[in-house]
Order: structure tokens, then C-alpha cells, then sequence
């Protein structure tokens, strides 16, 4: 629906291959012909998961971080790890999950239509990466070009610290295709057998925790939590999307919330893990990177939530301007997502050479933390700049979301592999595009493209990531894009 919006306003187009590409310069988010034309069956609550959670994402990464400057160089810090008593409202603000839970109702729903339809497995493939992966090539290849800049011509000690910050998100597209991969598993199922594969996955993530926290095993081990994990609140999602979630008693859902806090609280008390529902800088583990199964119970907490608090959602959803604002949002999602982390990297620098960055000091730690009152009144301005740019930026950029890009939605040309080595080879590109994302994201661009970076013991280099993540997204697209004959 949304690209038709796009396509289908009164814009000039040009043709790239058999498809067109609307053009217009500064084109506006068409949120009230969409949100009008929004069918009675769709389910609100998931589309305002994925908005909901996406602000909070990008207001967190606004408020979170804290630079400390000493002549030309650049330390990062985080708020929380500064005042370590609000990681407790981390529990409360952490609803990334809500991004995979409405990713999850989004495929099992579409899946189901394809399937009705005789499609193949690499076909849907190649429909949900194509459209996933469009808004990231473009950036790309701004950021690897600004990157290789940086690293040819300028001072590391100030752009180091920044560009590790410029991948750092992508972990999200990695894990979602994962889980997006996995999405035909995810079969309709009874509440009993729903639960029995909850459980199961929950256990798995914590197997995994076990393992390499207690059993001496390496710490690569845990890499496989960021399909584990992730995988509950999408799976939660598909039971959503096909009527199973709706099958559970409120008191047996309120039963599981209130176990999931006693469980979790016990895991942060006695064992290793942290307070802090999103990484700190220097801590030695986090929940998040990667996952825990203190994440796997916080997302089966979240989904719970949502289904005991489905029908006054509903009915909020249904007024005209809440609807409106959400889905203005989903149509600039990625956008907004992938740009607001280079904006506040711009801020903090361009704040600090005009003079008028926020009071900050060295805490005990070593890391950055604010310093006094003054921090909070420059705080202030500073807020309400992100903000504008960041409007500026998706304002310009959004329609790269959704119009047509050279090469990568045109029909192939060559032919195409028979059906069965066709699923499997689309298969073997969404792991690796999953894991190139994965290590774009650990390296950063910092140092690009040279440059070699160790996480949980592998050597990773974001240009061998960048350059596997497009081999990976041309197997995709070869085994599963519809040739136009």
C-alpha cells in the first residue's frame, strides 16, 4: 500500500527498466491519503508498535548520549551509565521487542497471502528483502564515502569515536531478516503448542547465556541469541496476526507478566546479568549485544501487555489523528531510523566548534557525564536542533524508502535456478546478508576501509561486510526477483 502512495501521486516519474521512479523535489509524506484509505481489518496495534517504539529509539539515542571534548578529540558516554539509577527505566522505555513483534504479525500475514497465492519461498524472499534493504544501499554509500574520507584526511581522534556510531543500528536489519528468514516455521498453531515454542525458544536463549557465562565456552557462542532472542517477539507476532494470542486468558497473561519480573529481578540479583536493559559503555556483558534471556522475558512481558491492553489501543487507534501521526511515522520508518544517529553525530560536532556544546566532565568511570545544571539547560536547544534536522533529513530523504533504485528492482536478466535450489540459495543469502549486517554493525566505519576489529574474539572489517552484504543481496534478488519474461 504504501509504495502505490508514492507512485501514484501527482508527481513526474521516469523509468528505470519496467518500473517507474517518482521524482520530485522535497515530495511531502502522503499521511492523509494513507491513513484514509487504511482497510478495516488492519491491525492497528502492530503498525503502532513498530511507531511507537521507533520514537522512543531515537529520543533515547537524543537524551542517552554525552560527549566530553578536550581539545580536538571526542568521549562517548551514555546518561544512564552517568546516573545509574535510571537504568530502571530502561524496563519501562526499552520496546525495541515491539519492533519484531509487528515485524512478525507483518510476515506471517504476508506469508499466508503468498502461500495462497502458489508463491515460492524465494520469491517472498527476495519481495520482503528487496524492500527492507532499498533505504540501506543508499546510505551506504554516503557513509562509506564519508568514511573513507575521514580516514584519508582527517584527525581519528574526532572522527573515530563518530563513525563507530554510523553502523551501530544496522543490528536490526540483520536480525530482522533472520527472523523474516524463519517466518514460514512460525506455522499457525493452538495455544497450547504457541506456548510449548515460546518456552522453547525462551529456554534456548538462556542455554546460550549458560554456556559461555558459566561453562567457559567462547564468548562467539552468544551470537546466536540474536536469532534466539529476537525470534520470541516475532514468533509472538505471528500468533498475533493468526488469532492465537487472542486465545489466552487475562489472568494467565497477567500470570506470565508478573513471573517474567519475578524471574527477571532474580537473574539481575544473583547472577551476571545487568540492571540496564540497553548496553553501557564498559560493562563486560549486556542485554542487548547480544541478547539475553533477561531480553527474551522483557519481550514476552511487552507482547502480554499489548494483548491485555488490546481494547483500549483499538479504540485510541481509531481516531482519525492518532492514526494519522502513526502512520506518517511507518512511512518514513526506515529513513528516520537509519539517518538520526549520523544527525546527532553532526550535532555533537558542529555544537562543539561553534562553542556552544553542553557542560560535561570526566566521571569517576572515565566515561563523560554532565556537568551541573548547565548541562540541562543546553540540553534544551540542543533537543529541539536534533529535532529539526532530523525532520529535515526524512523530509528530504524519505522517498528513497519507496521509489525504484537501478539494478536492484529490475527484473535479472539471467535465468533463473529451479525451485527448489532456488529456496535454498535464498536462504543461504539471507544468513549472510543477516551477518554482514551484524558485522557492520560491530565495526562501525571507523577506520573504513581498511581498518580490522575484533568483537567476541573474530576479526571483522566493515568493507569485506559491506562488499558480502551485496553479494549476499544479488544471490537473493537472482534466485528470488520474477524475471520480466
Amino acid at each position: 500500500m504504501r509504495r502505490n502512495w508514492v507512485v501514484g501521486c501527482k508527481y513526474r516519474s521516469c523509468a528505470f527498466g519496467k518500473r517507474r521512479l517518482a521524482v520530485h523535489l522535497f515530495p511531502s509524506v502522503p499521511t492523509q491519503q494513507a491513513s484514509a484509505q487504511t482497510p478495516m481489518d488492519r491491525d492497528r496495534i502492530v503498525d503502532a508498535a513498530r511507531a511507537i517504539s521507533l520514537l522512543l529509539v531515537v529520543a533515547g539515542h537524543a537524551v542517552m548520549g554525552v560527549v566530553w571534548w578536550q581539545h580536538d578529540s571526542i568521549k562517548l558516554g551514555n546518561l544512564l551509565a552517568a546516573f545509574p539509577w535510571t537504568q530502571l527505566v530502561t524496563w519501562l522505555l526499552q520496546i525495541s521487542p515491539l519492533f519484531f513483534f509487528a515485524g512478525g504479525a507483518a510476515n506471517a500475514i504476508s506469508w499466508d497471502k503468498h502461500v495462497k497465492r502458489n508463491g515460492t519461498y524465494a520469491n517472498w524472499m527476495w519481495l520482503r528483502t528487496q524492500r527492507l534493504l532499498r533505504p540501506l544501499w543508499a546510505y551506504l554509500i554516503f557513509a562509506g564515502f564519508l568514511a573513507g574520507f575521514f580516514t584519508s584526511f582527517t584527525d581519528s581522534k574526532v572522527t573515530a569515536p563518530l563513525m563507530s556510531l554510523s553502523t551501530q543500528l544496522i543490528w536490526f536489519l540483520g536480525c530482522y531478516l533472520f527472523v523474516t528468514a524463519l517466518a514460514p516455521l512460525f506455522i499457525q498453531a493452538t495455544p497450547w503448542r504457541g506456548a510449548l515454542m515460546t518456552f522453547g525458544l525462551i529456554a534456548a536463549s538462556g542455554l546460550v547465556d549458560g554456556v559461555w557465562l558459566f561453562a567457559s565456552w567462547p564468548k562467539a557462542v552468544a551470537l546466536l541469541n540474536f536469532v534466539l532472542v529476537w525470534s520470541v517477539p516475532a514468533y509472538l507476532g505471528s500468533l498475533r496476526a493468526r488469532g492465537t494470542l487472542a486465545r489466552y486468558s487475562r489472568k494467565l497473561l497477567w500470570s506470565v507478566v508478573i513471573m517474567d519480573l519475578i524471574i527477571n529481578a532474580l537473574l539481575i540479583k544473583f547472577g551476571p546479568w545487568p540492571l540496564s536493559l540497553v548496553g553501557m559503555p564498559g560493562e563486560p556483558i549486556s542485554n542487548m549485544a547480544p541478547p539475553t534471556i533477561v531480553l527474551a522475558l522483557h519481550s514476552l512481558t511487552l507482547v502480554c501487555l499489548v494483548t491485555l491492553f488490546n481494547v483500549p489501543l483499538t479504540r485510541t487507534l481509531a481516531r482519525p489523528k492518532v492514526w494519522r501521526r502513526i502512520t506518517g511515522i511507518n512511512l518514513v520508518a526506515m529513513t528516520l531510523y537509519l539517518w538520526h544517529l549520523p544527525v546527532l553525530a553532526v550535532l555533537f560536532t558542529a555544537s562543539h566548534f561553534l562553542g556552544w556544546e553542553r557542560s560535561t566532565k570526566l566521571g569517576n568511570s572515565g566515561y563523560p557525564i554532565p556537568n551541573g545544571w548547565g548541562y540541562l539547560l543546553g540540553s534544551l536547544g540542543f533537543w529541539a536542533a536534533f529535532a529539526f534536522m532530523v525532520w529535515a533529513i526524512v523530509r528530504f530523504l524519505w522517498p528513497l524508502e519507496h521509489g525504484a533504485l537501478p539494478w536492484w528492482d529490475s527484473a535479472p536478466q539471467s535465468k533463473p535456478p529451479e525451485k527448489r535450489a532456488a529456496n535454498i540459495l535464498v536462504g543461504v543469502g539471507s544468513a549472510g546478508a543477516g551477518i554482514a549486517m551484524l558485522i557492520l554493525s560491530a565495526t562501525g566505519l571507523d577506520g573504513f576501509p581498511a581498518k580490522v576489529a575484533h568483537y567476541a574474539g573474530i576479526p571483522m572489517n566493515s568493507a569485506a561486510a559491506i562488499a558480502f552484504l551485496v553479494g549476499s543481496g544479488a544471490l537473493i534478488r537472482w534466485s528470488g526477483a520474477v524475471r520480466s519474461n
